[in-house]
């Protein structure tokens, strides 16, 4: 395999994350939609909102992943076909650079859950209660997709790395 089919490969696996995200995003819009015209309580009058947000923030960031990694197919391919070998230490700073992203993620969704588990216990307003469960979810999906992201940005690491090293023999 060489080393583009290896990019190609992570790209597509950025792109199906992105959809993922949008897929996700939908459904938060399905359970705002559901909780607008079937509930009644003050709760699931509350949620209303900050599930559309987080839909939308969530929808938009995946699309923004769709749209990119699908021009970076193209960039990539260019990059590669001038110099391998540039392209190649490009990749390696890059992949670099994004992996030390991953523990902050876990950092910042950790505390953005602890602060909306300690609103939820302890306000008793609807719409505080409503915002803080779904922080709880978007923190969530965050690590769902950061887990299954981070897998697939090391063995893509090491296919860089393995590439390397049957360059220099």
């Amino acid at each position: 395999m060489e080393l583009i089919d290896y990019t190609n490969k992570w790209v597509t696996g950025e792109i199906h994350e992105g959809w993922a995200m949008v897929a996700g995003g939908v459904l938060l819009l399905v359970f705002a939609f559901l909780a607008w015209r079937l509930g009644s309580s003050e709760s699931a009058r509350a949620i209303i909102i900050p599930l559309i947000v987080a839909a939308a923030i969530v929808i938009g960031t995946g699309t923004s992943m769709v749209v990119s990694n699908r021009n970076r197919i193209k960039q990539f391919e260019e990059q590669y076909q001038e110099s391998p070998q540039k392209f190649l230490e490009s990749e390696k700073a890059r992949v670099d650079k994004f992996m030390k992203i991953y523990p902050q993620t876990i950092i910042v969704a950790a505390v953005m859950m602890a602060i909306s588990i300690c609103v939820f216990a302890f306000c008793a307003k609807p719409w505080l209660r409503a915002s803080a469960l779904t922080l709880i979810l978007v923190a969530l999906a965050a690590l769902a997709i950061d887990f299954f992201s981070k897998e697939r940005g090391l063995i893509y690491q090491h296919e860089l790395n393995s590439i390397q090293i049957e360059c220099l023999q």
